[in-house]
């Protein structure tokens, strides 16, 4: 059974920068409306989209994710940090899933 690829609607700015390479993961808070390991692992398919349209999209493929209690402990770019927390807020933990 083939398991269908998570959908994740971006805001375009960032779903420019997936599909430039500019952004090599996506980070939302863990257990974020089905943002949880159960469902963000390795070998899934992920399909970006530049919000809910239907023509602009991207599918690649999770390579590898991590749980973090602080962004800071990952080896990420401080604008994509800055990005995630004005969004989200502050979290007790993250989930990051690196394409």
């Amino acid at each position: 059974m083939m398991i269908k690829p998570l959908f994740v609607p971006l805001m375009k700015e960032f779903y420019l920068k997936i599909k430039q390479g500019e952004q090599d993961c996506e980070i939302r808070p863990n257990h974020h409306r089905g943002w949880r390991l159960k469902n963000v692992y390795p070998g899934r398919q992920i399909t970006f989209s530049n919000g809910y349209g239907i023509y602009d999209r991207v599918t690649k493929e999770i390579q590898r994710v991590s749980v973090t209690p602080d962004l800071n402990l990952e080896d990420l770019p401080q604008w994509h940090i800055d990005a995630v927390e004005n969004i989200y807020g502050k979290r007790d933990s993250w989930l990051i899933a690196y394409i």
